[in-house]
């Protein structure tokens, strides 16, 4: 029997309001979305996303977990600001779905928002995590698209503190642009393959008569 994922947030975020946007975030939705066409790779796409949006809405650290085949377990994808010491190990990393702030993001298909990781005794076992990397606060939002959610994307920031309206409509429009880079790289994968079947079924070229 598979064990309970924690229940550690109970009440969904407010939606927020409509917001004035100011010439950087602009600048970003439009990069962003430019990137979609330009990228060859999914990765590339969504590591130039988190390396333009986490100055903006002013996170010090940011990473994108996609859902890794048909299992329960998230591979980080793209990540930003993480110190030099973990690399080696951010391309082992995996979460599962409604486990910890990403997982839940998934699971519940709704941001998850933590003002303060150190307030709160649920989150015992990020506090050490938290206190090496610098942050105390995050807010993770799932990718979601027409037909399911690809993963979540986690925005890690050093105060303590809710996302302010402005922040959170930004977020949640780059989370959007997120899930389709997410939906297109799958879309790509699978041309890809049916591309590579289709040779292997093709017959080789005839070699023409002697005269």
């Amino acid at each position: 029997m598979a064990a309970p994922r924690r229940k550690i947030w109970q009440q969904p975020s407010p939606p927020a309001p409509a917001v004035a946007t100011g010439e950087a975030e602009i600048t970003l939705i439009r990069d962003i979305a430019h990137s979609l066409l330009r990228a060859e790779r999914g990765e590339e796409a969504f590591q130039f996303a988190l390396d333009r949006a986490a100055p903006v809405v002013g996170a010090s650290l940011a990473s994108v977990f996609l859902l890794d085949g048909a299992s329960e377990l998230m591979r980080l994808t793209a990540a930003y600001g993480w110190p030099e010491r973990w690399r080696p190990w951010l391309g082992e990393m995996r979460v599962r779905i409604g486990f910890g702030p990403s997982g839940e993001a998934v699971a519940e298909r709704r941001a998850i928002e933590v003002p303060d990781v150190f307030a709160d005794r649920t989150l015992e076992d990020w506090q050490e995590v938290a206190g090496e990397l610098g942050f105390r606060a995050l807010i993770s939002l799932p990718l979601v698209t027409n037909t399911r959610v690809e993963g979540a994307a986690t925005f890690y920031f050093v105060e303590a503190g809710i996302p302010s309206t402005k922040v959170r409509t930004l977020l949640r429009a780059v989370a959007d642009l997120m899930a389709v880079m997410a939906e297109q790289s799958a879309l790509r994968d699978r041309l890809r393959r049916a591309e590579a079947a289709l040779e292997e079924l093709s017959p080789p070229p005839s070699l023409p008569e002697p005269t």
